[in-house]
């Protein structure tokens, strides 16, 4: 009988005491500049406990789909549960990915160009063709074996950001003579360098100067900052300046944290936040 409460008033403390540790990792994230969400249940990305290092990691999380290291694509249902009690349900497309466009279109491994997420009545995962309007683009920025992830920078102008394997950020500048001549690249610069931020940069996502523009390297993640929240948000004539910084919350929390995609950030005990400030 003693031993028996023995257990139980260890397991209690452990519950207990985990509990608070969570809670803590929460505050010190808000604190950091997130809100705090709902719960993201999606088991095969959580470690089972401290020990564990099996398992699965997140490439890519767009709200709509989560991919895996691997390339293999996850359906994501954010506000209800599947029919399997999880936020997650892995998709019955038989695709790879290899690299990632505005978070909607992706290369598979067969080399071809798939639409992620469906449009103007085309269903999602359906091959795109070269009667795409924006086939040749797509081309010209996903071909190369060494791109990992593009996102539009400035549409107006072209401009695309382009994350490649040698951990460099470029800014591409697409454009077309005339109307009648293909597009072309006509302009590569680094935007993010891999020497500037002190490692590898693994992923990153722009949104101009917002919240929601981030860096992150093998090691660190950088994020856009506003310098004078409390006068450019009480103010209507006082402009917010923007700073790209080292956030140490990534730093602390690095085992805590599982995923961190410029909006939203996931904790291992399955708790969601979103940028804040």
């Amino acid at each position: 009988m003693k031993k028996t409460l023995k257990i139980l008033f260890l397991f209690t403390f452990i519950i207990i005491f985990c509990s608070g540790c969570n809670g803590n990792v929460t505050r010190d994230i808000r604190h950091a500049g997130f809100s705090v969400g709902g719960e993201f249940v999606c088991d095969s990305f959580y470690p089972a406990d401290k020990e564990d290092t099996s398992y699965d990691r997140i490439r890519y999380f767009t709200g709509l789909h989560l991919i895996n290291q691997k390339g293999v694509i996850y359906e994501l249902s954010l506000d209800r549960k599947y029919t399997n009690g999880q936020n997650c349900k892995m998709s019955e497309a038989p695709l790879i990915v290899k690299a990632i466009f505005d978070n909607s279109i992706i290369k598979a491994v067969d080399n071809r160009y798939y639409y992620l997420v469906g449009q103007n009545n085309v269903e999602p995962y359906t091959q795109i063709p070269q009667t795409d309007n924006n086939y040749h683009i797509y081309d010209l920025l996903l071909k190369d074996e060494d791109v990992i992830k593009v996102v539009t920078a400035n549409s107006s102008i072209g401009l695309y950001y382009v994350l490649k394997t040698d951990g460099n950020v470029y800014g591409e500048v697409v454009t077309k003579e005339t109307r009648d001549t293909p597009a072309a690249i006509t302009s590569v610069q680094v935007v993010y360098s891999k020497s500037d931020f002190g490692a590898r940069i693994t992923d990153f996502s722009y949104a101009g100067d917002s919240v929601n523009t981030y860096v992150r390297t093998e090691e660190k993640v950088f994020r856009m900052r506003v310098l004078n929240l409390k006068e450019c948000s009480k103010y209507a004539d006082v402009k917010c300046n923007y700073s790209m910084q080292e956030d140490p919350i990534f730093e602390e929390y690095r085992e805590r944290i599982i995923l961190f995609n410029g909006n939203t950030l996931i904790t291992d005990y399955k708790k969601m936040f979103t940028v804040a400030n």
